[in-house]
C-alpha cells in the first residue's frame, strides 16, 4: 500500500489528476478533524477528490467514518509512515492573512453591514454564494492599496457578494457599474444607491450574452467572482478584459481549492496569459463565503460520507489580482447554452 496508490484509485473514480502529495494533504488533514467539511478546507483539494479518497481509504482500512471521520490505528501508523503531517498556522491576527485591514473604512464599512441585511438570499440555479461583510470591504481595502480605486470606473460581473455597494459606499471609484443575471440583486443594488445618493447603478445582464458596446472598454477595474469549471473562468474573465480600457487596467476574481485542482489552476492561469494578463496578487483563503442555506441540496452534501450540515464557515477562496500587459483581443462572443456550471470538480451546484 503506498500514497500512489490511493491516489490512482481516486483518479480513476473521479476523472480528477490526482498525486502522491494530494493524498499525503487529505491524510494530514483527516488528523486535524472529524468534520468532513473542516478535512475539505485543510486540504486544499477539490471535495470531490477529498470524498473519493476517503471511501478509498476507508476501504483500505486506513480511517473509520461513523459520526465523523477518524483515522484508524493503521491509518495513523500510515500518516507517520509517509509523513503526512498537519500543515502550521500561522496567521496575523489583525488581518487574518488578508494584508489589510479596515482603518478609514471602517464607518462606511458599518453602514454597508446594515444596509446588506435586507439582501435577496443566495439562489441555487446561479450558483450563487456571498462572503462576509468584512470580506467584502477588504476586497475595497486591497483594491485601494493597489491603488486601482480612486477616481476610477468600475464594473462588478456578477454581484451576489454586494461588493458594488460596498465600492460605492466608500465613496473612492468614480463610478460604479454592476451587472447580474439575478433581477432581485439589480433591484436591490438600484434602490440602496437611490436612497444612499451613491454613484452606483445596477443592470440586468447574463454574461454569457455578448456585453453592450456601451461597457466595452470604458472601466479601469473589474472585480467577478466566476463559477470555476474552466468554461466559466473564460467567460467571466473574458467579459471582464472585454470592459477594460487597456494595458494597466486590472481585475480581481476568487478562485477555491475547494472545487479547483492544482491541475485546473494550471490552466486557468494559462488562460490568465494568454488574454495578455499578469498575476500581480494571490492571497490564500482571503474570502470567506457564509454557508448556503440550500446545502443539503447541493452535490457537495451528496458527497460527503457524514450526512451532517457545515458548523463553521468552511468555504474559502484564494483572490487574484490580473493586470493587463498588452492590449486584449476584444472578443465578444455569444456563449448561451453553454454549461459553465458543471465539471467532474464542481460540488456546490
Amino acid at each position: 500500500m503506498s500514497l500512489l496508490d490511493v491516489a490512482c484509485k481516486v483518479g480513476a473514480k473521479t476523472g480528477i489528476p490526482t498525486r502522491e502529495r494530494d493524498v499525503k494533504r487529505i491524510l494530514a488533514a483527516v488528523s486535524t478533524s472529524r468534520n468532513f467539511w473542516e478535512i475539505v478546507r485543510q486540504s486544499d483539494e477539490p471535495l470531490p477528490m477529498v470524498a473519493a479518497a476517503l471511501e478509498v481509504m476507508a476501504e483500505m482500512g486506513l480511517v473509520e467514518i461513523r459520526d465523523g471521520i477518524y483515522l484508524s490505528s493503521r491509518g495513523k501508523a500510515f500518516a507517520e509512515e509517509v509523513k503526512a503531517f498537519p500543515k502550521g498556522a500561522h496567521l496575523c491576527p489583525a488581518c487574518r492573512g488578508r494584508t489589510v485591514v479596515l482603518d478609514h473604512l471602517y464607518d462606511s464599512y458599518r453602514r454597508f453591514v446594515e444596509l446588506q441585511r435586507s439582501r435577496p438570499s443566495p439562489l441555487r440555479q446561479f450558483d450563487q454564494a456571498y462572503v462576509t461583510p468584512e470580506v467584502v470591504f477588504c476586497r475595497v481595502a486591497l483594491a485601494d492599496s493597489r491603488g486601482d480605486l480612486r477616481g476610477s470606473r468600475v464594473v462588478v460581473l456578477g454581484d451576489d457578494d454586494l461588493t458594488g455597494l460596498a465600492l460605492a459606499l466608500s465613496g473612492l471609484p468614480e463610478e460604479v457599474v454592476v451587472l447580474d443575471i439575478d433581477e432581485r440583486i439589480v433591484d436591490f443594488t438600484n434602490e440602496v444607491a437611490s436612497g444612499e445618493g451613491l454613484r452606483l447603478r445596477a443592470l440586468r445582464h447574463d454574461l454569457r450574452e455578448p456585453l453592450p458596446s456601451s461597457l466595452v472598454g470604458v472601466f479601469d477595474v473589474f472585480f467577478t467572482d466566476p463559477s470555476e469549471t474552466l468554461a466559466a473562468v473564460d467567460a467571466f474573465l473574458g467579459r471582464g478584459i472585454l470592459t477594460l480600457k487597456g494595458p494597466g487596467s486590472s481585475g480581481y476574481f476568487g478562485i477555491t481549492n475547494v472545487e479547483t485542482s492544482f491541475s485546473k489552476r494550471r490552466k486557468i492561469q494559462q488562460v490568465l496569459i494568454d488574454k495578455g494578463l499578469v498575476i500581480t496578487d494571490v492571497i490564500y483563503e482571503f474570502n470567506e463565503y457564509v454557508n448556503w442555506d440550500y446545502a443539503e441540496e447541493m452535490e457537495a452534501y451528496q458527497l460527503a460520507p457524514v450526512k451532517e450540515r457545515p458548523i463553521r464557515n468552511w468555504y474559502r477562496s484564494s483572490i487574484y489580482r490580473v493586470e493587463l500587459v498588452e492590449e486584449p483581443r476584444r472578443d465578444n462572443p455569444d456563449l448561451r447554452g453553454l454549461d459553465i456550471y458543471n465539471d467532474e470538480e464542481s460540488s456546490t451546484v
